[in-house]
């Protein structure tokens, strides 16, 4: 009996779990057909074969004992499984870059490639300076940036997909470094002309009705901790886990929300947003620099952090930050 379509014979025994050790050119191909979603077009992107291309893939499929692709008229679409090998396979790919990364930046010359994760505020701010700064005073680093919140960016830097992140209130863990740039407050963030006063208590803020990212966000969970604090919780009329959709609907009227006046600087500059502190609590929020304690000694590590508290104590000294 033939098999299905796409699914691996019974005449090749898939290999245990613990056996399994593909080449990294085989994932470099699975992953290269799955975001082209046509063999032809990954086979001319690779520059190999079709037909080498898709023994590759057959292959993979009969030593995982799953399709990871299911074959379509018009070419490939992933399978679950194959999704699932998609993410893990990204990972593993960008741990292989950061230890090229790791290596190269261990000299002493200051050069290398440093992946710095940011959260989209303030790295939008912080990433054109910071580029023009190392590109200038340091040609041969080369910056890549990731854009996560707190909680992704704790994760990558962990597993070692970034070298640095910035964040708020890093956890106090052995194998990190943590430096503190500044104390950030809160703000009720409001659409123009919607704050009546210059200053809302806690109480005030959370009775308004909010639009807040869900839980595990880390801002979330503070505001959260405070509002518990005092007994009044959060008036959530709408959850947003997206900080440009969540800004989107409070400048359109929707709604108000919850935010460092870092996350809303461009806004409130341009005047589509407004901030009033919060006080009676005032909720601080702690930004910094996080390193894995076996990277922080690495010169081209040591110099992009400093760069970024330069750029960031600019900021504030001119008064443009919070």
């Amino acid at each position: 009996m033939m098999a299905a379509k796409g699914t691996p014979t019974s005449r090749h025994p898939t290999i245990s779990h613990r056996d399994w050790q593909p080449e990294l050119r085989t994932l470099r191909y699975f992953v290269c057909v799955a975001e082209e979603k046509n063999m032809t077009r990954a086979a001319e992107r690779l520059r190999i074969a079709q037909p080498a291309l898709s023994r590759q893939i057959t292959r993979l499929e009969q030593d995982l004992g799953v399709a990871v692709f299911i074959r379509t008229p018009r070419g490939v679409e992933l399978t679950e499984p194959g999704e699932v090998l998609l993410r893990r396979a990204y990972g593993i790919l960008a741990q292989i870059s950061q230890a090229h990364h790791d290596v190269t930046a261990h000299a002493d010359a200051p050069r290398g490639v440093v992946v710095v994760g940011m959260p989209p505020t303030p790295g939008e701010f912080i990433v054109p300076p910071l580029y023009e700064h190392i590109k200038s005073h340091y040609p041969e680093i080369e910056l890549r940036f990731v854009e996560g919140f707190s909680g992704d960016l704790e994760r990558k830097l962990v597993s070692g997909e970034i070298g640095l992140a910035v964040m708020h209130d890093a956890p106090s863990r052995r194998d990190l470094i943590i430096t503190n740039l500044l104390v950030e407050h809160l703000y009720v963030i409001g659409p123009p002309g919607s704050l009546s006063q210059p200053s809302y208590t806690l109480a005030e803020a959370v009775a308004l009705p909010l639009i807040m990212p869900s839980r595990p966000n880390f801002l979330r969970i503070l505001v959260d901790k405070h509002a518990d604090a005092i007994q009044h919780p959060l008036n959530v009329v709408q959850r947003v886990d997206g900080v440009w959709h969540l800004k989107a609907l409070v400048r359109h009227g929707y709604g108000f929300t919850i935010l460092t006046y870092g996350g809303v600087l461009s806004e409130v500059q341009n005047g589509t947003l407004e901030a009033a502190t919060i006080t009676d609590p005032q909720i601080d929020w702690t930004l910094c620099i996080a390193t894995k304690a076996d990277q922080h000694h690495k010169m081209a590590i040591q110099l992009v952090g400093e760069s970024v508290k330069t750029i960031l104590g600019d900021l504030v000294r001119r008064g443009i930050w919070r």
